[in-house]
C-alpha cells in the first residue's frame, strides 16, 4: 500500500497554520470545543448557588456561540483550577 505524499496543504490549512506560527498564543483555539474534553472526565452532581446576571452571562455566551451552558461553566472552573488553585 502506497502512503500519500502531503506536499501541498489545502490554502485554508496553509494559512490557518501560518497564522498559528506566527501567532502561537492563539493556538489553544484551534483545539477541539471544551464539550468534547468534557466528556472525557468523570462527573459529580452538585448544587450550587450562583449570582442570577452570572448564569444569564454564561447562558448567552454558550447560546451565541452554540454551547451548553453547564459545559461552558465547568470548562472555565476546570480551566481556573488547573491554573490557579494548583
Amino acid at each position: 500500500m502506497n502512503k500519500p505524499k502531503y506536499t501541498d496543504a489545502p490554502a485554508d490549512i496553509e494559512e490557518s497554520l501560518d497564522y498559528l506560527l506566527a501567532n502561537p498564543s492563539k493556538a489553544e483555539d484551534a483545539l477541539p470545543p471544551p464539550e468534547y474534553f468534557a466528556k472525557m472526565l468523570a462527573k459529580e452532581k452538585i448544587s450550587l448557588n450562583i449570582d442570577t446576571k452570572t448564569v444569564a452571562s454564561f447562558r448567552a455566551y454558550a447560546k451565541a456561540n452554540g454551547l451548553k451552558y453547564q459545559v461552558l461553566m465547568n470548562q472555565v472552573l476546570s480551566r481556573y483550577a488547573e491554573k490557579q488553585l494548583r
